[in-house]
C-alpha cells in the first residue's frame, strides 16, 4: 500500500469547490495540496513547487486539462516531464479517455467521484510513475523501425 504521508499534489481545476473537495480527500490522507485554478496558473507552480502529482480537471479555459498534460510532458526538466497527471472529467467517453491517453495522462477518475476512487488511483500513479526519457527513445525508436 502506498504511504501518502510527505507526498505533494497539484489539484488543477477552474471549480474552487472541486479544488477544495479534493483537497479535503487528500488532507485526510496527509498530502499537502497546491492548488491552481487554470492550466497557466499550474505551469508556473510546477517551476517553483516540486510535487509528486498532479490531478487536472479535463474541461477548463482557456487552457484544458489535455493542453496541460501536453505543456508538462513537453517539459524539459525530468522532474516534471514525468510526473502522474491524472484527469477527472465526468465525460468519460472511449474519445475523451483516448485523448487523453495520446496526451499522456497516467489516470482518469471519473466525476463524481468518491474519497476511495481519487485515492485508489492516486496509489496507482505513483507506484507507476512513468519515465519520459524512456517514453521518448521508444518512441524515437518506432520511427526507425
Amino acid at each position: 500500500m502506498t504511504s501518502f504521508a510527505n507526498r505533494r499534489v497539484l489539484v488543477v481545476d477552474d471549480n474552487a469547490h472541486a479544488r477544495a473537495f479534493l483537497a479535503q480527500i487528500l488532507g485526510a490522507v496527509e498530502v499537502s495540496v497546491v492548488q491552481a485554478a487554470t492550466g497557466a496558473e499550474a505551469l508556473m507552480i510546477l517551476k517553483t513547487v516540486q510535487v509528486d502529482a498532479v490531478i487536472s480537471d479535463m474541461f477548463m479555459r482557456p487552457m484544458d486539462g489535455i493542453a496541460l498534460t501536453r505543456a508538462i510532458r513537453a517539459s524539459d526538466k525530468p522532474e516534471i516531464a514525468g510526473l502522474p497527471v491524472i484527469m477527472a472529467s465526468a465525460q468519460a467517453s472511449r474519445e475523451v479517455v483516448h485523448g487523453g491517453v495520446v496526451a499522456g495522462v497516467t489516470g482518469f477518475i471519473a466525476k463524481p467521484f468518491s474519497p476511495a476512487a481519487v485515492l485508489k488511483r492516486l496509489a496507482i500513479a505513483l507506484e507507476h510513475r512513468p519515465d519520459p526519457a524512456a517514453e521518448v527513445a521508444n518512441s524515437q525508436a518506432s520511427t526507425y523501425l
